[in-house]
């Protein structure tokens, strides 16, 4: 806590490889994915900086991964699933009609969803590649969706269920994962009736909280009722965007500054300075990495990756926990 708050807790680095601007970014277990306009995906070792996988893609504007396989959401429309080891392409899912801003899929369920430029979310089968439905009611492009175990009850919900949220710029919508044909939304949330208040990159959603930022400060929903369990309003935190939330710390930033905050005083208990680079509107070009601490420091948790951003010079910048001297 005196190294966070003395400013001295972390220490940079950065990755270099690509040719191009890199738009997407995805971390999982010490290793970060790359996404760029140089038509390529690399999968990077944080811990060494060394490029695990270099496949060739189409342009990359989503991505997410496991030890097999990379999905890519891309600008031409479609998706894909490639293989790490072969680099070849295993899947194609054609048929949004705008670009495709963010993905995510679950092996168990056999199930991909996507959400575009064209204001649907897609469900598709994973293997198959088929689409199984269309999801509408966005009335703006949907930057991000997330396919998450709930861990609570609720009135339409038990544990266990996977729930879908999707979000565009003043909406986050949740949907029941299911086969029916004109599948309606259960829920709609929003910080301002009359759209007046965008809400910020990232959403949160760890199967019990929703957790948003805005213009009006960082909201957080409680899944079981969908009431707004709590809303911090703080001077400074007006233009921070969320970046991770945890119990006990959350992680904020904006084009300066990387910040932690103390959930418990919701007081600003340390920054980082970031270099130039820009912020992408729909989030997809930064990240959080390792997110445990955020639940509390427990004296093993602080190493490895924080924070990941895309650089103008096509970098990336790495900012990491200092190794303990």
């Amino acid at each position: 806590m005196k190294q966070l708050k003395d400013h001295e807790a972390f220490e940079t680095s950065s990755l270099i490889g690509h040719s191009a601007r890199v738009y997407a970014l995805y971390y999982k277990d010490g290793l970060l994915c790359t996404g760029s306009d140089d038509l390529s995906a690399k999968l990077w070792d944080v811990s060494t900086g060394q490029c695990v996988y270099g496949i060739q893609t189409h342009t990359c504007a989503a991505v997410k991964f496991d030890e097999q396989k990379l999905v890519t959401g891309s600008f031409d429309n479609t998706v894909a699933c490639w293989e790490w080891s072969s680099g070849a392409r295993t899947q194609h899912f054609r048929g949004h009609t705008g670009a495709v801003f963010s993905v995510d899929y679950n092996d168990e369920l056999d199930i991909l969803v996507s959400g575009s430029a064209d204001f649907t979310v897609k469900v598709w089968a994973l293997s198959a590649g088929t689409c199984l439905n269309t999801l509408t009611g966005h009335t703006e492009w949907v930057t991000k969706v997330v396919l998450q175990k709930c861990k609570v009850k609720s009135l339409l919900h038990s544990p266990g269920d996977y729930i879908l949220l999707s979000a565009d710029k003043y909406e986050i919508k949740i949907w029941p994962i299911g086969r029916e044909i004109n599948c309606k939304c259960l829920k709609t949330l929003s910080v301002s009736e009359d759209r007046s208040i965008c809400l910020q990159p990232r959403l949160h959603f760890d199967g019990k909280y929703i957790v948003c930022s805005s213009a009006l400060g960082l909201y957080q929903w409680d899944f079981a009722s969908y009431d707004i369990l709590r809303v911090i309003k703080t001077p400074e935190i007006a233009n921070l965007a969320l970046l991770g939330f945890g119990e006990i710390f959350a992680l904020l930033f904006d084009n300066h500054y990387l910040y932690i905050m103390d959930l418990r005083t919701e007081s600003l208990i340390s920054r980082w300075p970031l270099p130039e680079y820009r912020k992408s509107k729909r989030g997809s070009s930064f990240l959080a990495g390792e997110a445990s601490w955020l639940n509390g420091l427990d004296g093993h948790n602080d190493a490895g990756l924080v924070f990941a951003t895309s650089m103008p010079d096509h970098s990336i910048h790495l900012v990491l926990w200092k190794e303990r001297g």
